[in-house]
C-alpha cells in the first residue's frame, strides 16, 4: 500500500464511525475523490459539477434523507494509481479512476486499450463498451470479489488519442528511436513501432517533456491543448486516430453501499449514468476545442502545421505492424483472469463496425 494511503488509515476509521452515527439520523456524509484534478479533467470536473450536486438535490427532494459530500480531487486523498485501493479501504466512499493504472488488478477492463485505431467519438465507444460490460459481468466481478467495491454505471472517456511532440513528424517511421511517454498499457502502441517507451501520468508529463525525459506523449487534445498545457513544451500534434478510450470507471465502497438506504442507492446509480453521459459529451466538445487551441498557439509562435492528420495509409502501416499484439493481450486476459478476452475484443470490433467505424486493419483473435 502506498504511503499516502497508510497515513490516512486512522482518519478512515474515525470517518467510518462518523458515517455509522450519521446513518442513524438519516444523514450521510460521503467522501468522493480522484487522483486527477477537477478543472482540466472532464471525468473529474463532472463529478464536481454534475454528479455531486445532482445527488444532493435529488436525495433531499425525493427521499427522507440527506447526503453531503466531502470532495477530494487532485490526489488529496489518493493519487491516480491509488484510487482503487482508497475505495477498497474506505478512505474514499466513491472514486473515479483510470483502469490504465491498474493493469495488474483490472486487466480485463483495459480491453479497449488493446484494440487501437477505434472510433474518435467517445460517445460511440462508451455505448459499445458499456453494452459489453453489461453483457459480460465477469469484466467487473473482480471489484466486489477482491477489492471491496461495486461498479457504478459511470463509465467515461478520454478523447481521441494522438501524439504530441517537441518536433514535427509526418510518417510513423520518424518516431523510431524517439522517447515517448504514456500511461503504461498503451505504450505498446508506439514501442512496437520502434519508439522508446517511458511510463508517466498526466500530472508529470509536462515536466517529462520540458526536461528532455521524453520527446513526446501519447495523449488526447483535451489535455494537450487544454488545462494541462502540454503544448507549451510540445507544440506539434498529430491526429493519429488511436481512438477515444472509455477507461475511467466509477466505483463505490461495498460497505458504504450496504449501509445506504435503497432509495439513496437508486439515485446514486441513476446519477452515475447521467454523469457518464455528461463526461462523454464534455470530452467530445473539448476534443475540437483542444485541436483549435493547438492551431492557435502554433500560429502565435509562428509555427506551421502544428496539427497534422496522419493519412489512412500510415495508420494501416502502423496497425499492420502491431496486429499480433491485440491477440496476445486477449489471451493474457483469458489465461490470467479467466475472462474470455478473445470473444469480447472480437465482438468489440464487430460492434464498432456496426456503428460505422472503419478499422485500418481488422485484428484477428484466436487462442494461442
Amino acid at each position: 500500500m502506498k504511503k499516502s494511503l497508510f497515513s490516512l488509515v486512522g482518519a478512515a476509521a474515525l470517518a467510518s464511525t462518523a458515517f455509522m452515527s450519521s446513518a442513524i439520523a438519516d444523514s450521510f456524509t460521503l467522501r468522493i475523490g480522484s487522483g486527477h484534478p477537477s478543472a482540466p479533467t472532464p471525468y473529474v470536473r463532472n463529478l464536481e459539477n454534475v454528479f455531486v450536486p445532482n445527488v444532493v438535490k435529488r436525495v433531499a427532494a425525493e427521499t427522507e434523507h440527506k447526503v453531503k459530500f466531502i470532495e477530494a480531487y487532485g490526489g488529496k486523498i489518493a493519487k491516480v494509481h491509488e484510487t482503487l485501493e482508497a475505495v477498497e479501504k474506505g478512505l474514499l466512499d466513491l472514486g473515479a479512476y483510470c483502469v490504465c493504472f491498474e493493469t495488474a488488478k483490472l486487466l480485463p477492463l483495459n480491453f479497449d486499450y488493446f484494440v487501437p485505431f477505434t472510433s474518435a467519438d467517445p460517445r460511440i465507444v462508451n455505448k459499445v463498451k458499456a453494452e459489453l460490460i453489461e453483457k459480460y459481468p465477469e469484466l467487473t466481478a473482480v471489484l466486489p470479489e477482491k477489492y471491496n467495491q461495486i461498479y457504478l454505471p459511470g463509465l467515461s472517456a478520454f478523447d481521441d488519442y494522438g501524439i504530441g511532440t517537441v518536433e514535427p513528424w509526418k510518417k510513423a517511421e520518424e518516431l523510431k528511436g524517439r522517447k515517448i511517454v504514456a500511461a503504461g498499457p498503451n505504450l505498446p502502441w508506439v514501442s512496437l513501432f520502434g519508439a522508446i517507451p517511458v511510463t508517466s501520468t498526466l500530472p508529470t508529463m509536462y515536466n517529462d517533456m520540458a526536461t528532455g525525459v521524453a520527446e513526446g506523449t501519447v495523449i488526447f487534445p483535451t489535455a494537450h491543448g487544454g488545462g494541462y498545457k502540454f503544448y507549451e513544451v510540445a507544440p506539434y500534434w498529430t491526429v493519429v486516430g488511436f481512438g477515444a478510450m472509455n477507461q475511467n470507471i466509477f466505483t463505490m465502497n461495498a460497505d458504504t453501499a450496504a449501509k445506504l438506504p435503497a432509495d439513496v442507492m437508486k439515485i446514486i446509480e441513476e446519477e452515475a449514468q447521467v454523469y457518464s453521459k455528461a463526461v462523454n459529451e464534455d470530452v467530445w466538445a473539448g476534443y475540437t476545442k483542444g485541436l483549435e487551441k493547438l492551431v492557435a498557439v502554433g500560429e502565435e509562435k509562428g509555427l506551421k502545421d502544428t496539427v497534422y492528420y496522419l493519412p489512412m495509409e500510415e495508420k494501416q502501416k502502423w496497425a499492420e505492424t502491431i496486429k499480433d499484439w491485440p491477440n496476445t493481450r486477449a489471451n493474457d486476459i483469458m489465461n490470467e483472469y479467466g475472462v474470455d478476452g478473445i470473444k469480447i475484443m472480437d465482438e468489440y470490433m464487430d460492434m464498432m463496425e456496426a456503428e460505422g467505424h472503419e478499422w485500418p486493419v481488422r485484428y484477428q483473435f484466436s487462442k494461442l
